[in-house]
């Protein structure tokens, strides 16, 4: 069976659109790593486990991806837990079911105290007065824009190499290919 090479992964699903809106913000105030491939929502951000980057795990990947329909979603209200701003997507439903439906086979190290939250992280480890700042600005560029829709169509994961995210493989929502 073939093996991810050795990096960090993460399953996310990508988000352009919040870049192009937000890109400036983030890119002042968030320093991560993660910064570098763009606002995303982690579905599952230490994948695959130890035992799980297999040609097998990638085509349960691809089937659970197949099985999940495009879906939309609205980033129209800022939150903020602990040192980290965030928008918080609507629905969250079906960004939890897809987090659910990979999380059954490959379980995250989660603890049940935090329980997965879909967000978008605009900045991490930020200063009491960096944060407010980060959140006005993102509360300003809401109201100026009313709220920023955009569609979830593939989940991507991505791999942490050479001091660099990029994308490993993308996976389809909702494509069945035919035979």
């Amino acid at each position: 069976m073939h093996s991810l090479p050795a990096a960090r992964h993460l399953l996310a699903l990508r988000l352009p659109e919040v870049d192009l809106l937000f890109g400036d913000l983030r890119n002042r105030y968030n320093t991560s790593p993660e910064r570098s491939f763009g606002a995303h929502i982690a579905i599952h951000p230490n994948w695959p486990p130890p035992s799980g980057g297999t040609e097998e795990s990638l085509q349960f990947l691809a089937s659970v991806c197949r099985f999940t329909a495009p879906f939309e979603i609205a980033l129209a209200r800022v939150g903020y837990f602990h040192r980290t701003v965030y928008l918080a997507p609507e629905p969250t439903a079906p960004i939890s079911r897809l987090e659910m439906r990979v999380s059954k086979r490959f379980p995250s190290d989660r603890s049940e105290a935090q329980p997965f939250m879909p967000q978008v992280s605009m900045a991490k480890g930020l200063l009491p007065d960096q944060a407010v700042a980060l959140g006005a600005a993102l509360e300003q560029r809401i109201k100026q824009r009313n709220v920023l829709t955009t569609v979830c169509s593939e989940l991507s994961l991505m791999a942490f190499e050479d001091g660099q995210w990029m994308t490993a493989q993308s996976f389809a929502l909702g494509y069945i290919p035919r035979h």
